[in-house]
């Protein structure tokens, strides 16, 4: 978490330079500005606040949606006034910990860090995800300033940047005798009532603690519910994260080639390598060996989001297994019921499945000796589904924040876990929800 002295000290001289350029230039440009101002300034450039971000971006829909404005959602008559609050306590509280340590080598600012650092046990995408409108809530609720570093497989940053409130940790932002082993809020897996101890640790006037996951987000289910009314859900993930340059531009290109226009079409998400030990059980995945019963499995999840929004323009399909993508775009009875309803003029009454390039399947957040850019797949496809209105799900969490990010109003979940402690009947399907095909109107309305 720390640089070196050297490198950090070489890191703040930077700093002190860039402030003195900066005043000279207003000097002799003859502008005022704020000290404040330059600290601000000092702040961003070494540590980590990414300022330039989508500058060759254009103003299509699908733009404004992934990169929502911060004054379009803080204006939204939804979001709860602490939401609001909370953006800019973060930022000064943030500013003032910075001006502390360099006044003083030491602040009172606490912080509740996210993390995943190269030695813990983070799970998947949504394990580490999921989570973050709770911790917003319980930053705001305990005063402490909420923040996220990722060491594995890379920093957070490569794939989401910061979008309202700067949560990044830069690697010289904590004194290197930090004990990160006791910032760590120990949690359990949810089962029979258990709780993490997240909640009660957060209350206490511990500087600095940290969570790997605390699988606290059905918490923040019941405060939607509850308090709220209404889902916030997507609109708090998207003030704390926008896609990086890279990713927004691989969105964009997907949905382009698609002609996915947000809110018009709908998602499947299929998880088929998963729960991983019944896997192992039954010999390992295998597509070709359980074929029957994968492909009844996705034939029933189409069905199920083709109910949820008839007619819909397209049908957005994502899975951890290729060759299921690959038989229900070009295999499954979908594709010749389309083919037929497009050679008669009736588009409207067939479903058209489409995917982005499903030559390499998505992998594991967790999984190792990859490169980077090699899960920019997994955020691409969540993302994605995100933009459409309804999602159906199967087991896992991924889907389940798919749908949540669509704004959870429209959502279907065509498969579950199937019994205690992931405990299946031998691919039994787990707890289908089992789905008709639908009748569809030839009369509605479809943009394709």
């Amino acid at each position: 978490m720390t640089l070196p002295r050297g490198r950090e000290r070489r890191g703040h001289y930077r700093g002190y330079l860039l402030m003195a350029f900066t005043a000279i230039g207003a000097y002799f440009v003859g502008l005022k500005i704020d000290i404040t101002t330059i600290l601000q300034t000092k702040d961003e450039a070494s540590h980590g606040l990414e300022v330039k971000r989508n500058s060759s971006i254009d103003n299509s829909d699908e733009t404004s949606e992934l990169h929502r404005p911060v004054a379009k959602i803080l204006n939204n008559p939804k979001i709860p006034t602490w939401v609001k609050n909370y953006v800019e306590w973060h930022k000064q509280q943030r500013q003032k910990y910075f001006d502390d340590m360099r006044a003083h080598n030491t602040s009172d600012v606490r912080f509740l860090i996210s993390r995943c650092f190269k030695n813990d046990n983070c799970g998947g995408l949504s394990d580490r995800l999921q989570d973050m409108p709770y911790n917003l809530m319980l930053a705001n609720q305990t005063k402490r300033v909420l923040l996220v570093r990722w060491e594995r497989p890379t920093k957070l940053e490569h794939f989401l940047v910061p979008h309202a409130i700067n949560w990044t940790v830069p690697d010289d932002m904590f004194p290197e005798d930090t004990d990160w082993d006791r910032s760590l809020v120990k949690t359990v897996f949810p089962e029979h009532g258990q709780r993490s101890d997240i909640d009660k640790e957060a209350h206490s006037d511990e500087k600095i603690l940290s969570t790997i996951r605390d699988f606290e987000h059905l918490i923040f289910r019941e405060y939607e519910e509850n308090i709220v009314g209404h889902r916030i859900y997507h609109e708090i993930f998207r003030l704390l994260f926008s896609p990086s340059d890279a990713l927004s531009s691989r969105i964009q290109s997907t949905m382009k080639s698609l002609n996915l226009m947000p809110n018009q079409y709908s998602s499947v998400h299929l998880r088929m390598q998963y729960p991983v030990d019944v896997i192992k059980n039954d010999g390992g995945f295998s597509f070709e060996r359980q074929k029957s019963l994968i492909t009844g499995w996705a034939t029933n999840a189409v069905n199920c989001a083709a109910n949820l929004h008839p007619n819909a323009a397209k049908y957005y399909v994502s899975s951890d297994s290729s060759q299921t993508i690959k038989y229900l775009l070009e295999e499954s009875r979908f594709v010749q019921n389309y083919t037929d309803a497009t050679k008669h003029q009736e588009h409207q009454s067939a479903v058209k499945l489409v995917a982005r390039d499903y030559s390499i399947e998505n992998p594991h957040i967790d999984e190792k000796n990859l490169e980077p850019d090699q899960f920019m797949s997994v955020f691409e496809d969540l993302f994605i589904m995100g933009l459409g209105k309804c999602v159906a799900h199967g087991i896992g969490g991924y889907g389940r924040l798919a749908a949540a990010l669509s704004g959870g109003e429209c959502v279907m979940r065509h498969r579950g876990d199937g019994g205690k402690s992931w405990g299946w009947r031998k691919w039994d399907g787990g707890n289908m929800n089992v789905c008709t095909q639908p009748t569809l109107s030839k009369n509605s309305q479809r943009m394709d």
